[in-house]
């Protein structure tokens, strides 16, 4: 039973990463109508990132991650700008992803280019062994983990739902059309958008990888389970992203421990494919994303 507890526990912590790159998704979606597929890769790359800057610079872990939340905020404001805005002008949203797509594959070969093809890892954020509590063994970073996606979460719940501007962003994702027509900038608010999705990417990336060895082949990995979550929650949807995060997490936890990894990822498909069959807005998605 202890064994299995452990099991369920380090599969919430992966859905915890899995709902970050999710949401960062589905924030994306709502404004723009992308599916960004290579935020998986922005979550490595600012994880790699900070592995060196960690390095360079000789600061603290936890020193390093607003430098890198700030960093890849600015760098998606910039992807934004210079490939999603003028290819939005000449491509349609199936071809966007396309670009998405190749996105995430220049990112997997930078990597590559840049850091080789050795997994890299972190010293944790605070100091300390971990803790074990009937039998089950926590690691202090699982609470930072944790601490990423409810930061997350809580930051775009009152920017959405407290702030004036978060008015402006719900509208645009309601009807960009009629928003434009009411004399809201939707250039603007789609770059917040990308922004929000790059601080989101950032601290997925340096969440995880004290816990974890990434490299340039768990960039597409990130990508998929990042894509069936904000697919299975719900395109559009930020609760849906979460919710389908942790349970993807818990199911390929579940998966991996008593069967294989491959399996776990054949088996996470399968279930998206189930529930789109039965369910095609998602968990908690919309009808009208459907018909859009």
């Amino acid at each position: 039973m202890t064994g299995f507890i452990q099991v369920v526990l380090g599969g919430l912590v992966d859905g915890c990463v899995y709902a970050l790159i999710a949401l960062g998704m589905s924030v994306v979606y709502s404004i723009s109508r992308i599916i960004n597929l290579a935020q998986g890769g922005f979550v490595v790359l600012s994880a790699l990132t900070a592995v060196s800057l960690q390095q360079f610079l000789g600061l603290p872990p936890l020193a390093i991650v607003p430098i890198v939340v700030v960093l890849f905020a600015a760098v998606l404001a910039a992807v934004d700008r210079i490939v999603m805005v003028p290819a939005a002008h000449r491509a349609t949203n199936d071809r966007m992803l396309l670009i998405t797509v190749g996105l995430l594959q220049a990112i997997g070969g930078f990597v590559l280019l840049v850091w080789g093809n050795l997994p890299y890892t972190m010293q944790p954020f605070t100091s300390g062994a971990a803790v074990t509590i009937g039998g089950v063994r926590i690691v202090p970073q699982y609470f930072w983990i944790i601490g990423a996606l409810l930061l997350a979460v809580a930051g775009l719940w009152y920017l959405l739902h407290r702030t004036r501007f978060g008015l402006t962003m719900r509208a645009t994702a309601a009807n960009p059309s009629a928003a434009a027509l009411q004399g809201i900038h939707v250039g603007r608010t789609r770059l917040v958008a990308f922004t929000l999705c790059g601080a989101m990417a950032a601290l997925a990336g340096t969440a995880v990888i004290p816990v974890t060895f990434l490299q340039f082949t768990t960039v597409t990995s990130y990508a998929v389970t990042g894509f069936i979550a904000a697919v299975a929650g719900g395109l559009g949807s930020t609760a849906g992203a979460v919710l389908a995060g942790l349970v993807l997490g818990l199911l390929q936890g579940v998966f991996s421990r008593y069967t294989s990894g491959d399996l776990a990822q054949v088996a996470a498909m399968t279930a998206l494919i189930v529930l789109l069959i039965f369910r095609p807005t998602g968990l908690l998605g919309r009808t009208s994303e459907v018909r859009r």
